[in-house]
């Protein structure tokens, strides 16, 4: 008698492993949450993520958990009247989104400092016909990835006037809108149930670290709304066989790596789940979209690089080797494991006087020496890893306070036309309602970080499509990335926002297996 072989199946196998390699990420992640919180100090001095033990965290996501539950049963209670219910809750949450992010930056006036006011000033310039930040030595010599965001800047100044910061956060605040909306199209996507969507948007609707994030004079809040778009474009193709997606899918993510070279993550992420794909379905037209993306991508790159080159009338530089901030994020420094030390500007600048190639050298040699020193001392690398690791994952506001916190009097530049924050504006980073909101921010991420380990746990034994893990899939590279690069708490903040649908569908989860152990009692007392 012969048996029948099972075939290999490789998306299955890549799931299963994606799956449990996000459940060991989120129990760690879980587990720190509760036990303890990262925190930075009150009186702004000094980015350092500092710890405590926090246990107030775990009631009050109880006590939010429970209000979402409840919220989603008045929301849905009538049959005939849930779809409405549910478009209607997505326009409130989009115009609180828009009001509260609206308000925030009216109130908290907050300025450009450092790396944002070499940015806005370098795009000011351009305006007046001056690159000399491209010249040697000066800036964007060193930062030449800083283009795209000068050129988004220089965009926004010219419709709006060269020293119109605001129109910038404005624009952010309807940028953190658009993300909240175009995650409710992911969530339709990946879940058939309506209470999954409408966690989704109650959710969203009180992700404060997006929302404050629109003061904040960078790249991050849009390279969010276009890596958002690009997710749901890539599932809209790979679900429906939309082939317009493919063009939607290569502009938001090509605009989002422009804006923020860590949106190339998205990007590879979508890359790997096509490539598999393509393999185990049979899938070929996948190879050909893999090529339009990676093309898309890096020619939008080369096309606004000779932009500025034609303008300048100059070659620009290659930049500093990307090798040394993975040599920094391996090191020690004043703030915590692998966070900024001045490294890499000391060995480009200062060692190498603007040699690439030979910071470059010096760079994979320090990673060398540290790899063999963390291995060797296995204790103190789990212990290295651990700080760096909690540290940026384990912040609850993601830097939304201390990297908005400078205003007029307290560094501003007088080119961006900034004016003093008002006694209100103040309050918003030093009172009682600042302190409140740092207290829910630490609850509302032990609640979303429990919300997707379940889920994760719930669905274990389910076969779900690979592209259902896209979200995580961008997490976990999110993770893997950080622990080599140097390390902050802001540049977690996409990965946070893409975890946002994913806890939805874990709390759809946790309400079922409620109403389910509810339903047995009942069962259980009429049997008697």
């Amino acid at each position: 008698m012969s048996r029948k072989r099972n075939s290999f199946n490789l998306e299955y196998f890549s799931g299963y492993v994606v799956h449990w390699l996000c459940i060991i990420v989120f129990v760690l992640l879980t587990m720190s949450a509760f036990v303890f919180t990262r925190y930075f100090s009150k009186d702004y001095q000094g980015e350092i993520p500092h710890n405590r033990f926090d246990f107030l965290s775990l009631p009050i996501a109880l006590l939010l958990g429970m209000l979402l539950l409840i919220s989603v049963k008045r929301i849905l209670k009538e049959e005939a009247r849930r779809e409405r219910n549910l478009r209607l809750l997505l326009i409130i949450v989009l115009g609180w989104s828009l009001i509260f992010g609206t308000v925030w930056v009216l109130l908290a006036r907050s300025e450009p400092v450092s790396e944002q006011i070499m940015v806005v000033t370098s795009a000011q310039r351009f305006l007046e016909g001056n690159y000399g930040r491209l010249e040697y030595g000066k800036y964007l010599f060193y930062y030449p990835f800083q283009l795209g965001l000068a050129a988004w800047e220089e965009l926004v100044f010219r419709i709006f006037g060269a020293n119109n910061v605001t129109a910038f956060q404005l624009l952010n605040a309807m940028g953190a809108t658009g993300s909240i909306g175009i995650g409710y199209c992911i969530v339709r996507q990946l879940f058939q149930e309506r209470k999954t969507a409408v966690y989704y948007l109650l959710l969203s609707g009180i992700c404060f670290p997006l929302f404050i994030y629109s003061a904040y004079v960078y790249g991050d809040v849009m390279s969010i709304l276009l890596s958002m778009l690009g997710i749901w474009q890539f599932l809209r193709y790979v679900k429906k066989g939309k082939k317009s997606s493919l063009i939607f899918l290569t502009a938001g993510i090509a605009g989002a790596a422009i804006l923020r070279n860590n949106s190339l993550i998205v990007l590879i992420a979508i890359c790997l789940v096509l490539a598999v794909q393509m393999l185990g379905r049979r899938r070929w037209q996948y190879g050909i979209c893999i090529l339009i993306l990676l093309a898309g991508v890096a020619g939008s790159k080369q096309i606004l690089n000779r932009y500025y080159e034609q303008r300048a009338g100059m070659k620009l530089n290659d930049g500093m080797p990307y090798v040394l901030w993975i040599a920094m994020g391996m090191q020690e420094g004043e703030k915590e494991a692998g966070w900024y030390n001045g490294y890499s500007i000391y060995i480009y600048q200062d060692v190498c006087k603007y040699d690439g190639l030979a910071a470059a050298a010096i760079g994979r040699a320090e990673i060398r020496s540290r790899a063999n020193e963390l291995l060797l001392n296995p204790a103190y690398g789990l212990d290295f890893c651990w700080r760096k690791f909690t540290s940026q994952w384990n912040e609850p506001t993601y830097g939304c306070f201390i990297m908005t916190y400078a205003s007029a009097e307290l560094g501003g530049d007088d080119k961006t036309g900034g004016r003093e924050r008002s006694s209100a504006g103040d309050k918003l980073y030093t009172g009682a309602f600042h302190t409140c909101l740092r207290g829910f921010m630490d609850a509302y991420q032990l609640l979303i970080y429990a919300a997707v380990l379940f889920l994760l746990i719930r669905k274990r034994k389910d076969k779900e499509p690979l592209e259902f893990y896209i979200l995580l899939i961008g997490v976990l590279g999110g993770v893997l990335f950080h622990m080599m690069w140097e390390a902050k708490s802001r540049y977690v903040l996409p990965y946070f926002v893409m975890m946002l649908p994913m806890a939805a569908g874990g709390l759809y989860q946790m309400q079922e297996m409620i109403q389910g152990r509810g339903m047995k009692d009942e069962a259980a007392k009429a049997g008697r």
